[in-house]
């Protein structure tokens, strides 16, 4: 059997996340469905984050196992099978005891909003209309006091699986670009939730709403209701997974791609 090692991006509107659900449409699914008609046996899907319902991803990756099918072919033999709001966007052959879970070093994400109350149609589904005044200056501060290793319970979902809610970022970015605020996290994991609930907290920091000795003690509190509101789903985009340690180059490179529109 060889190991497959997919890279995909997904518009995430229609699905209700990633992970394969009960009776929900998600990403996985239509995957996995696409391969059993592309290999004529059920095959499983692993991958690194599940993504919520909504949220995009340029950088999602995957391995499966498969015996007849050259890895660099998939990318051909599976987007014929998928639908547009779903593209493979490489595939490969990887040793067999390479995990995508367990090989990876962190991630990227992106998040986009806009201080507007409305914005043109092209962003709707992409920029959370925030709406208020913001201070950029204020949310850099707010952003230093996340940045390093914490433990984030105060910013997890209230569904998380059980996990260590100790986690590492090595990098809060935020960039202003004509109406936007481009917020780049990157860290070596994420909990349910954490990424949007970083967002609201940086708008609320924003808008003067939390200071940086407020955010201190909200993480000190480990308790999710001292935070304010979760930041919506369709403003967020997994951008890059890293197989090699995580540094400022790399982490330069990936907000300087080509992400459009969470790139700048």
């Amino acid at each position: 059997m060889r190991n497959i090692r997919i890279t995909l991006a997904y518009e995430g509107t229609a699905y209700s996340g990633f992970q394969r659900q009960e009776n929900s449409i998600t990403v996985q699914e239509i995957l996995e469905t696409a391969l059993q008609k592309l290999t004529g046996t059920k095959t499983t899907l692993y991958f690194v984050a599940r993504t919520d319902a909504g949220v995009h991803a340029y950088g999602q990756e995957c391995t499966l196992s498969e015996s007849s099918i050259p890895g660099d072919r998939f990318i051909f033999a599976l987007n014929i099978l998928l639908p547009p709001d779903i593209r493979v966007t490489e595939s490969r052959e990887v040793p067999y005891d390479f995990s995508v879970r367990r090989n990876n070093y962190g991630k990227t994400y992106g998040y986009l909003l806009t201080e507007e109350k409305d914005c043109p149609p092209f962003f709707k589904r992409y920029a959370w209309q925030a709406g208020r005044k913001l201070d950029i200056s204020k949310m850099e501060k707010a952003a230093g006091v996340l940045s390093g290793t914490h433990d984030f319970t105060s910013f997890r979902g209230n569904n998380s699986v059980p996990a260590s809610p100790v986690r590492t970022l090595y990098d809060i970015r935020i960039i202003k670009k004509h109406h936007f605020f481009h917020i780049f996290v990157t860290g070596e994991g994420f909990l349910y939730h954490m990424v949007r609930n970083i967002a609201g907290a940086l708008a609320d920091a924003g808008t003067g709403k939390l200071t940086p000795e407020d955010l201190r003690e909200i993480l000190e509190a480990k308790d999710r209701k001292f935070l304010g509101a979760t930041a919506p789903a369709h403003g967020l985009c997994l951008l890059k997974v890293y197989f090699t340690p995580v540094t400022k180059e790399l982490t330069e490179k990936t907000i300087c791609g080509s992400y459009a529109p969470w790139s700048v």
